[in-house]
């Protein structure tokens, strides 16, 4: 009997869960829609955080792979600086004495610089290696050809010629070498700025979506007290909707602008505007749950 008794407590508590669930409250409905606006808010610092670090991390990653590019721009450069100087040193210069000539070496050891650099921020992976490794192999090979037109100096015009013919070449396959490892950095660039968290298109949904779901809940709010208390909404919560907005959309802004320029210093993801941000997010929340506070304590008693 005990049993049947306490079965039968169960089912009708169950029961009225149910019921109380179908046919709420407007009281607990109001409840719900305050929370709800809660968790809106705190959804959009999290969001926030969420996409201004990755951001982050992603300008750095493409800020670098783009400096590499800069720096094989400037090797290929010095590469074609290094065969002026080379050529000059063979027409104005006794190249048994002088050999390739100090202006030439002080070239390649700009290549050999910027080759370096280049090398320590590759991005385009394992294609990017393989290319690095033919521009080493390039750059030996030219230094080889320009000692050759060196010492063939000695054995005749004709073969002073051939020489440097030979360098001239060698030069150029590192001029296209370098080129080669340039454009797979630029295609590797492009991937990195593609990253969803620097398209606007993409991130904008997770800084904007919790707007979306507090103007639900605003409407719904509207409703609710317009049908069933006989109210207008608060102010406070047209400013806590008000706040947010602003908020979300001016860092959504702000990401967009970092993203195109790979801002050294990003807007979104600075110090000042992190705490600025939780700052604004926090006071639409006191806004929020203050606009509901009013109608809450008339009821202060668990309604049935």
């Amino acid at each position: 009997m005990t049993a049947d008794v306490a079965a039968w407590l169960v089912k009708a508590r169950l029961a009225d869960r149910y019921r109380r669930f179908r046919s709420p409250h407007p009281v607990h409905v109001l409840r719900w829609l305050r929370n709800g606006m809660l968790l809106s808010l705190a959804a959009a610092a999290l969001l926030y955080l969420w996409v201004v670090m990755q951001a982050g991390g992603d300008i750095t990653a493409a800020q670098r792979t783009q400096q590499a590019v800069m720096d094989l721009n400037n090797a290929s450069i010095a590469v074609t600086a290094a065969e002026s100087e080379l050529n000059y040193t063979f027409s104005h210069e006794d190249v048994t004495l002088v050999g390739t000539g100090s202006a030439f070496v002080n070239q390649i050891t700009t290549v050999n610089k910027f080759l370096t650099l280049a090398a320590e921020d590759n991005a385009a992976g394992a294609e990017g290696k393989s290319e690095i490794q033919l521009v080493e192999n390039q750059l030996t090979s030219y230094l080889q050809q320009s000692e050759t037109a060196v010492s063939d100096n000695s054995n005749g015009p004709l073969l002073s010629k051939a020489g440097q013919s030979y360098a001239d070449s060698a030069a150029g396959d590192l001029t296209s070498a370098i080129g080669m490892l340039s454009d797979a950095e630029k295609a590797a660039l492009s991937g990195q700025r593609a990253t969803w968290a620097l398209r606007p298109e993409k991130f904008s949904w997770a800084l904007l979506g919790p707007v979306v779901g507090m103007l639900a809940l605003f409407v719904g709010t509207v409703n609710l007290l317009a049908r069933h208390f006989r109210r207008t909404v608060s102010p406070l919560l047209w400013g806590a909707l008000a706040i947010t907005t602003l908020t979300m959309a001016t860092v959504e802004a702000f990401n967009a602008t970092d993203a195109q320029s790979l801002a050294a210093t990003p807007w979104a993801g600075s110090p000042v505007t992190i705490a600025a941000v939780l700052l604004l997010l926090l006071t639409a929340a006191v806004l929020a749950a203050r606009a509901y506070q009013p109608r809450l304590a008339e009821y202060w008693f668990e309604p049935s």
